[in-house]
Parts: C-alpha cells; sequence; structure tokens
C-alpha cells in the first residue's frame, strides 16, 4: 500500500472524518519503506495514517510496531483472558515497575489491571514514549476548535466493536513514540516525536492477545511532526528468539546503536540478571547472593572484577599524532613516555569538556585515547582536519573488551598470571607504577594491562580481544577465590567512585561544564602548553570559575541526589547543587559530590542541602575534599 509522503502531503486539518484509501489488511508484499524483517513474519499490517487496527496475537508471538516516517505517534491496546476481561493498565505498570515507561531488560513488561504481564519490551529503538495520557480523544479536537476531527479513541471504537468491546469517549493506551514529560510542578508537556524513520519497538505477548494499533491522526499540534503518516506492524513466529536491546543514537550522522554484550556479560548472566543498559552496552548493577554491600567491602578489603568494556577506545597513529592530541586533549601528551597512561579531557572552543578519559602512550607515533562517547572519534577527526594532521583515527572498541581488577589485594592476586613484554621500561607488575601500562599476557591471554581504575583502590584494568573474554573471566575468578574475589555491579562502583570524588558524565560534567568547575582543574596543562583548544577561555574560567566542585559531609545519615540545591546556612537563596550522592560505609557517613560558588567552597564551610522543596526539610554538610576516601590517592599509588 502507498504510504502518506511526508514531503508531498498537505494533510490539512478538515471537519469531517479522515477516511483511510482502503481498510487496513494482512500484506503480502514487501515495503520497500521499511527496515529488513528482524525474522520470521507470520502477520504483516500496514496502518495508514489517521486510522487503527485491530489483529490477534498468539502467545510468544513479536509484534513489531515500525514508525515509517518517522515523528508519527502510536497507540496500542491489548486485551487478554476470557471475552477479553483484562486489558492492558498503564498505572498498574508503572507501580509494578517503578518508572514511567517500561524499558527492555528488567522492567519490561506492561501488567492488566490483574497485575499479570501480558506484552514485554524486547527492542526500542526510540525510548521517548508516553504512559500518562489517553489516547487523542474527539473532545480535545472539539476543544481546539476541530469539530469531526478523528482521533486514535474513536477509531478504536470502530475495529473493537466486532470483537464485542463496548466504546468509550477515551482510551487510556501506550502512546508509542508519543514524546511526553512531567517537569517538576507536576505538568506534562509534549512536543514531535522523536522517532525516525524505521524506528521501532519489539514486544513479545504473554499470553494469546487481542491488540490494536493506531496511526494517530493528531496534525493540530506537533505530536506526529504536523504530518500524520502511517504506522506497520509486523508478528513474528514465537520460535524466534530476540536478545533485549535499546536503541541510542550518540550523534546525528552516527547509525543506530543497539545495546550489546560484552565478552563478558556471558558469564556475568550466570551470575545475575540485574543488568541495565549503560552506554550501549548490558552491565551488571547487583550480583545474586551477594548485593552492593557486599561487593563494595570486597572492592575496599580485598579484591573485586568488574566489567568496563562500555569505555569506548580510539587509536590514534600518524607522524602528527601527539600534535593532534596535544592540541585536543587537556594534559600535556609530550611528557608521556611509552608505556605511562595520562587522564584529562577533550576540550571545546569555550573550555567545556566534551568527554574525559586516558590518553596511552604504546609506542612511537601510536598512542590510544580510551573514553565514553562514540563521538569521540568525530570530533577527533574533526580537528585533525581543521589543523591539517598527518593522522588516523580509529574506533577499535569492538577489539578491546576489558575489566578492571581492583582492591588492596589485586596485586598480588594478579602478578603471578601476567607476563610482561619488552620495551615498556619494568619487568613485572611490582615494578609498574601508577598511570603505567604495558602489552603482556595473562595466564597467556594477549592482553594491554595498565594500572588504572575508577574505584580509588590500587588496581589494574586488563583489555584483551573479545574472543579471549570468557576465558579471561574465569581464569581471573578461579585465581582470586583465595583472595575473596567478588564480581562488582555498578551500584557498588558507584558508592566508590563518589567516595573517591571520581566524575560521572552527565553528572559532575557536560559540555557546558569546565574542569575547574568540574573540580579537575589540575589535568589541564596551562603552564606547560602553549596552544589547545578553549585555552583563552579556560584563563578567564581559571581567575574566577562560576562554581567550585567539593565534597560535602552531611550531618545525618538521610543520602543527597544530584540535582538537589545547596544553600548558605539560613538563607533562601542557593549557592550551588549536589552532583552524586551516597552513603559511604568505610567512613560511616552521608557523602556527596557538588559544586558550590567559590564563595562557599573553603573547607570547613557549612552548608545545607534542601530535601523535599529545599524549605521544609535542610540538612547540614560540611564542606571537604572533593575525595573523602583517601584524598592524596595514597592506596591507588601504592
Amino acid at each position: 500500500m502507498a504510504s502518506t509522503s511526508r514531503s508531498s502531503s498537505s494533510f490539512s486539518t478538515i471537519f469531517e472524518p479522515l477516511v483511510p484509501k482502503t481498510d487496513a489488511q494482512a500484506l503480502s508484499k514487501p515495503n520497500s519503506d521499511l527496515p529488513s524483517p528482524l525474522g520470521q513474519i507470520v502477520a504483516e499490517y500496514r496502518v495508514e495514517a489517521a486510522t487503527a487496527i485491530a489483529y490477534p496475537v498468539q502467545a510468544g508471538q513479536y509484534i513489531q510496531i515500525i514508525d515509517v516516517e518517522g515523528s508519527q505517534c502510536s497507540d496500542f491496546l491489548a486485551f487478554g483472558g476470557e471475552h477479553y476481561a483484562e486489558e492492558l493498565d498503564g498505572t498498574v505498570t508503572r507501580t509494578l515497575n517503578g518508572i514511567a515507561v517500561p524499558q527492555a531488560g528488567l522492567h519490561g513488561k506492561y501488567f492488566s489491571q490483574n497485575l499479570t504481564p501480558l506484552v514485554e519490551v524486547i527492542q526500542d529503538t526510540c525510548g521517548r514514549h508516553d504512559s500518562f495520557m489517553l489516547a487523542c480523544t474527539d473532545r480535545y479536537y472539539e476543544d481546539a476548535g476541530y469539530p469531526g476531527h478523528p482521533s486514535c479513541s474513536a477509531n478504536f471504537n470502530k475495529v473493537l466493536a466486532p470483537y464485542g468491546i463496548a466504546p468509550r469517549p477515551g482510551w487510556p493506551a501506550v502512546n508509542l513514540f508519543f514524546n511526553t514529560s512531567v517537569d517538576e510542578s507536576g505538568a506534562i508537556a509534549s512536543g514531535e516525536s522523536w522517532s525516525r524513520s524505521g524506528d521501532y519497538v519489539l514486544l513479545r505477548a504473554h499470553q494469546d492477545l487481542l491488540c490494536a494499533s493506531s496511526a494517530c491522526p493528531d496534525d493540530i499540534d506537533p505530536a506526529n511532526g504536523w504530518y500524520p503518516t502511517p504506522v506497520h506492524i509486523r508478528i513474528y513466529d514465537a520460535a524466534e528468539s530476540f536478545p533485549k536491546a535499546i536503541g541510542r543514537r550518540a550523534g546525528l550522522h552516527l547509525p543506530l546503536r543497539l545495546t550489546q554484550n560484552s565478552a563478558f556479560t556471558p558469564s556475568i548472566r550466570k551470575l545475575t540478571q540485574h543488568l541495565d543498559e549503560y552506554n550501549g552496552f548490558w552491565v551488571p548493577q547487583s550480583f545474586t547472593h551477594a548485593g552492593d554491600h557486599a561487593e563494595y567491602w570486597a572492592l575496599r578489603q580485598r579484591v573485586a572484577l568488574m566489567d568496563l568494556s562500555a569505555l569506548r577506545k580510539f587509536e590514534v597513529r600518524g607522524a602528527d599524532a601527539l600534535e593532534l592530541l596535544q592540541w585536543a586533549f587537556s594534559r600535556n601528551v609530550e611528557k608521556l613516555a611509552i608505556g605511562q597512561a595520562a587522564y584529562g579531557c577533550l576540550l571545546n572552543p569555550h573550555g567545556g569538556i566534551i568527554d574525559d578519559g586516558l590518553v596511552f602512550h604504546l609506542g612511537e607515533n601510536h598512542y590510544r585515547y580510551v573514553g565514553n562517547c562514540d563521538t569521540d572519534e568525530g570530533w577527533l577527526q574533526r580537528v585533525a582536519a581543521e589543523r591539517g594532521f598527518d593522522v588516523a583515527i580509529e574506533n577499535v572498541s569492538d577489539r578491546h573488551h576489558n575489566l578492571a581488577l581492583q582492591g588492596p589485594l589485586s596485586r598480588e592476586m594478579l602478578a603471578p598470571l601476567v607476563e610482561l613484554d619488552d620495551g615498556f621500561g619494568f619487568n613485572d607488575l611490582d615494578e609498574m607504577n601508577y598511570f603505567r601500562c604495558a602489552t603482556g599476557r595473562v595466564s597467556g591471554i594477549p592482553a594491554l594491562i595498565s594500572r588504572t581504575g575508577y574505584t580509588g583502590e590500587l588496581g589494574y584494568e586488563l583489555f584483551v580481544h573479545p574472543t579471549d573474554g570468557a576465558v579471561l573471566w574465569d581464569v581471573l575468578m578461579q585465581a582470586g577465590r583465595p583472595y575473596g574475589i567478588s564480581p562488582l555491579g555498578m551500584l557498588a562502583l558507584d558508592r566508590a567512585r563518589i567516595e573517591a570524588g571520581l566524575l560521572m558524565s552527565g553528572r559532575e560534567f557536560d559540555d557546558l561544564t569546565s574542569p575547574y568547575q568540574a573540580g579537575i582543574g589540575w589535568t589541564v596543562a596551562m603552564k606547560t602548553k602553549n596552544a589547545f583548544i578553549g585555552r583563552d577561555a579556560l584563563e578567564e574560567l581559571k581567575r574566577r570559575s562560576p562554581r567550585v566542585a567539593v565534597g560535602l559531609t552531611l550531618a545525618g545519615n538521610e543520602v543527597a541526589c544530584g540535582g538537589q540545591c545547596v544553600h548558605a546556612v539560613g538563607e533562601p537563596w542557593r549557592v550551588g547543587q549536589v552532583t552524586s550522592g551516597t552513603f559511604s560505609p568505610i567512613l560511616n557517613r552521608s557523602i556527596a559530590m557538588a559544586q558550590v560558588a567559590p564563595e562557599y567552597a573553603a573547607p570547613g564551610t557549612v552548608l545545607e542541602i534542601g530535601f523535599m522543596d529545599g524549605l521544609k526539610r535542610r540538612t547540614r554538610a560540611t564542606v571537604g575534599p572533593l575525595s573523602p576516601y583517601d584524598p592524596t590517592k595514597s592506596l591507588a599509588r601504592s
């Protein structure tokens, strides 16, 4: 069937219902405007613009709802049980999941009023949907001055009537691709859908269902980009097996990226099912029969093993590799000997942090940058092109997955397993100082071994090819048993990195935050490099940063959260805000990282953190070092 073209359709608002040219029906021919099928198609339907269809789905089958042209909302209903007595309920779903909209993973099910799962999210390439409001109604259009305009609720009434389902003036629905959010005052805002052409949600039916889907007719506001277009439905066989995944787009011109396993994820899944999506990978939050508290103490007292493969790795090679990094990276890379690494950040022209990461010097004209973002590659390539540097930048993240082995016993445990290659200035782990690295072997497995970490403890990172990942995990877990090794999830890691005053992108910094505001001004080689990106802006910011990063120790045990306001004692106005907070078991205190006005950053200054609305309850907090746990990093350097 022909689809409504966004480029040529006028689709103006009219006062009589829009009637599709043909009834929705199962399709027998492939559509050129659709992504390739994910598997064996059982049935396929086109929902023309401003219409709805009802269709049966058997237990175990998969439902793929596709936005054909982009920016098009599609309401979804599901009915189960005898006489379709059970229906999908957004309130129950939000309550049981504890999140506004289910996501692929542990909290992916949509439930009925009887708390029974009806469908589950398997894949989602948009990630922006609504579960707060009704499908659009006749009344909505009448109140806006468009009586007779078609609505999703009225269209649902038509297609559900043959199944004996009574009509309703407004249907509670899952509004897929509908861009809504709730602000601090509780108001619901909406805007144009974020979905692009070919974006989809893949659901799996938990029982035999009658489903209904619409192609929303709204053309009086931005919800559908002002031009309603078709939606496409594919039903896949229950025998298919699709991995759970969330689609992310890191940059305008970068392809869609579905959540993937690291080389270590299969081993991790044997120990826990509590995994969440992080930076394009499935990462463990905590481990069964242990929990983040026990994992934390294993890290602080013994040794812990964690998967950090979500980091991005970029080879920087060529005659001008050093010149590129000198210009784009905050540290003085010229000082790095082969086998040495440095922590710093990529800078933008106004002195903001694009990303923080490590530069490893691996050989003559050969460096590796390890950061957080796929977009780092494009930025380095752009800078190289603008400056005319002779350099090649290659994303090698798919070839280097990495584990971090951290804790006071990590050297003792790892040393017998390691053989280091020549040429890096040291022969074994005892001689490998802080922020040094070398290639070598771990129980015969080729690896890059670096004395780095994200915990504030003595520790190492091991970078290996994914084909060796499962073996390396087993080798380290087996060798670590006499040392009381524990796998470490992100919950325990977050607690440890806050204690150590280590930054997290999106919390402590973004591209509007300078290194001086984030607390890493020491990484800016202002004295030893004459020119680099953002230097002029950073000179001004160094003289007086609008905020300064500090650590806070709270008077009570209540945990502060990122975004909470910081006040001068007894004053209504804010002097800063919390970026991260946790309860520190080893300090037995509630602590936080915050950014405050310089006048309130002196150690010992007493401030107040506003809980609730910032007025009803406040807790006093004392300014201290950004890293309250081992502020001199003596343990990591030991």
